[in-house]
């Protein structure tokens, strides 16, 4: 399971996540990420993040090709960061991070839809496919 707190309920600008980031709860995150519809940089706080399998692993990578940028303190989070080659900050950095105007700065951009067709394979769009069989 997935807990998704939005930028605007926490008041802090940055998405927080905190739980499992797997499966179907991957694709809700980007609906989620889509339909909040920022122009800003997304931030996103996984320091409470602490399982990812690789459709969350997908999402994050997505994001991240959208200029996310990542807070996590935690050993996991940083390994995690580091394998997907995702922009990670520390927590005490974030502060320094002000979202930027409409119009200023690079914007998060569109994520595209997860097709129906892929939902029920359970891919999310740009997903490579391993010849590994785990």
């Amino acid at each position: 399971m997935l807990r998704i707190t939005l930028p605007t309920a926490n008041g802090s600008g940055n998405f927080v996540l905190e739980g499992r980031l797997a499966g179907l709860w991957a694709q809700e995150l980007l609906r989620v990420v889509r339909e909040t519809n920022l122009r800003h940089r997304c931030i996103f706080d996984m320091q409470e993040v602490f399982y990812v399998d690789s459709n969350g692993e997908q999402a994050l990578r997505m994001l991240s090709r959208y200029g996310a940028i990542f807070v996590t303190d935690s050993a996991y989070g940083k390994d995690l960061c580091k394998r997907l080659k995702l922009r990670r900050i520390e927590a005490s950095d974030v502060r320094e991070l002000q979202p930027r105007q409409e119009g200023d700065g690079q914007p998060v951009g569109h994520i595209p839809e997860v097709a129906e067709s892929d939902r029920s394979r359970g891919e999310i769009p740009g997903q490579q496919r391993s010849g590994c069989r785990g």
